[in-house]
């Protein structure tokens, strides 16, 4: 079942005129009020004067014959007409006529039609028109014309109360911002039209499709598919979105990141706030579909108490670096690591990244974290230099920190401090981050790589841009998106996206680094499509780093970048 419609509202000012043979101002007054008698819906008559018409309601005619006045007397006397053509919107219409002056806010509207006719629109229609239009407004989304959150909830909640009502599914499109920064805003509402119009379609019958807000969208569940499940209603609604749609003569695709929620609850604001959790943990961990369960909800929750907790324990040591082995593809040989944080949690013992790292990227302890981060990277690369160990590191920059002018100097300055040689670093940052500032971005990386600082795209291949952006930036490392990589061997399509992405890295002279190995097999025909570097838990987990000098393949000599 789907809301009720209601009945359709006049959108045009002729469709509520009530057209009137023009008289003119010799016709008698008890002529005129004859034929308003006769007329119950006429608010007034239409008078033929020289070259022009004039408008006399019901009050002024009254007000005419119990003065003893003639039409024509009337007519000069009468305050000037509104007229205005039957095309012109009820909303603008109604709003010339509440501008006019106090005396003439409650006399009807002349209304003109291009072949000459004119007629009347009566201004309490004009109002009620307009007062219908708002009403419907406060319904729908005025960008997309599916319903509203308050439309939403009010349906869930009397589909949940009947028992019509299976699951609540919200979807999130994935990293929206950089197509609002590519596209513009204007090119960014277009393509949230072109989404809300394909979920409409994909939806399915008794099934109904809001937009809350943003890139946010709700739909509720009532009826399955013979032999679906809730999940997989959840991924065909993505790939039902997933385009591409045309967007000032460009095919954007888009993906989205879908959250569940069972209705097992009698609340359906509960039901919408446990789907939207489900949606966040699918964007956070890139895993398409979650479904909610009570430790998700306990774990979306943004722990003010925790950010204070991470700041204490920045600041008293509890912070550790792990370190994840980047093989050369051919050799197997360690040709660098990554430096992951870990947060030894003096009660919660070690906390991998996934707990703290997304509410710490949501406030500006995440400066203060990454400077860490860049400084105990670089103090153990020279520590592991000076025991014959020659390992390049990477650390991960984020947005926040880039959008810093302080950062390149923050850079420069630690690895002078640590004397560790400029080619022992490569700083990994997402297309989110450039996109957020692409000239200031660009610049910094551009004076980190005139020092001999290397520098990767990380997650490549999951933004609106990625292969626009490739020969504006100066870079030197693309690392292929896990997410393709760990659907290599079940998706032809995922496999032509990485033989594309390294046939274009290789025309440009860029490093490939294939994200998320997790066998054998994989490695191989990664190596043999022309992959240069290979990181992943097939490979080695992130080790803490009196561990790394003891894993096979470590270099005793600094090694030429790939």
């Amino acid at each position: 079942m789907t809301a009720p419609s209601g009945p359709r509202l006049p959108r045009k000012l002729g469709e509520i005129g009530i057209p009137m043979s023009p008289l003119t101002t010799t016709t008698p007054i008890a002529e005129i009020e004859a034929g308003l008698a006769a007329d119950g819906l006429a608010p007034g008559v239409i008078v033929s004067a020289g070259d022009g018409y004039l408008l006399l309601s019901r009050a002024m005619i009254d007000r005419a014959r119990a003065a003893g006045l003639t039409t024509e007397e009337l007519a000069g006397s009468a305050p000037g007409g509104l007229e205005l053509p039957a095309d012109t919107d009820i909303d603008v219409a109604a709003e010339a006529a509440l501008a006019r002056p106090a005396a003439e806010r409650e006399e009807p509207v002349l209304v003109s039609w291009p072949d000459g006719r004119h007629g009347i629109a009566p201004i309490v229609d004009l109002l009620a028109a307009m007062a219908g239009r708002f009403a419907r407004l406060s319904r729908t989304d005025p960008l997309t014309g599916l319903p509203n959150r308050a439309t939403i909830q009010a349906e869930g909640q009397r589909r949940l109360d009947d028992g019509d009502l299976i699951a609540v599914v919200h979807l999130g499109l994935d990293r929206f911002q950089d197509a609002n920064d590519v596209l513009g805003h204007h090119g960014a509402d277009t393509l949230l039209h072109r989404v809300a119009t394909a979920l409409g379609a994909a939806r399915g019958a008794g099934n109904m499709a809001a937009r809350l807000d943003g890139d946010q969208f709700v739909v509720l569940l009532s009826e399955l598919p013979a032999g679906q499940t809730v999940h997989s209603v959840g991924r065909r609604l993505a790939a039902g979105i997933r385009g591409p749609h045309p967007v000032d003569g460009l095919p954007i695709s888009v993906e989205a990141s879908i959250g569940i929620s069972h209705a097992d609850h009698h609340d359906v604001t509960v039901l919408m706030r446990r789907a939207a959790a489900a949606m966040r943990r699918a964007k956070h961990e890139r895993t398409g579909v979650v479904e909610w369960t009570p430790k998700l909800d306990t774990n979306q929750r943004v722990d003010l108490r925790q950010l204070t907790e991470l700041r204490t324990g920045l600041r008293s040591g509890h912070l550790r670096l792990h370190y994840q082995p980047l093989h050369d593809a051919g050799s197997r040989v360690v040709h660098g690591v990554e430096a992951l944080v870990r947060w030894q949690h003096p009660q919660r013992g070690l906390l991998p990244p996934g707990v703290f790292l997304p509410d710490a990227e949501r406030s500006d302890v995440i400066l203060e974290l990454t400077d860490w981060v860049l400084a105990e990277a670089l103090r153990q690369a020279a520590a592991w230099h000076a025991r014959g160990c020659h390992l390049p590191v990477s650390v991960n920059l984020p947005p926040a920190y880039l959008a810093q002018d302080r950062a390149v100097g923050t850079i420069l300055t630690l690895l002078d401090l640590e004397q560790v040689p400029a080619t022992m670093l490569t700083v990994e940052i997402t297309e989110t981050a450039v996109l957020t500032n692409q000239e200031q971005v660009a610049a910094q990386l551009a004076q980190l790589r005139a020092r001999g600082i290397r520098v990767a795209i990380d997650d490549f291949g999951t933004g609106y841009t990625s292969l626009g952006l490739l020969p504006q930036l100066p870079i030197d490392e693309l690392k292929i998106d896990r997410s393709f990589v760990i659907r290599m061997h079940d998706s032809p399509a995922h496999a032509t996206i990485i033989d594309s992405v390294i046939a274009i890295a290789k025309a440009l002279g860029l490093t490939v680094v294939a994200e998320g190995v997790e066998d054998e097999p994989t490695a191989r025909d990664l190596a043999t499509a022309g992959v240069d570097l290979l990181q992943g838990f097939g490979l080695n987990r992130p080790q803490p780093p009196d561990v790394i000098p003891t894993l096979p393949g470590i270099p005793t000599a600094p090694l030429t970048p790939a």
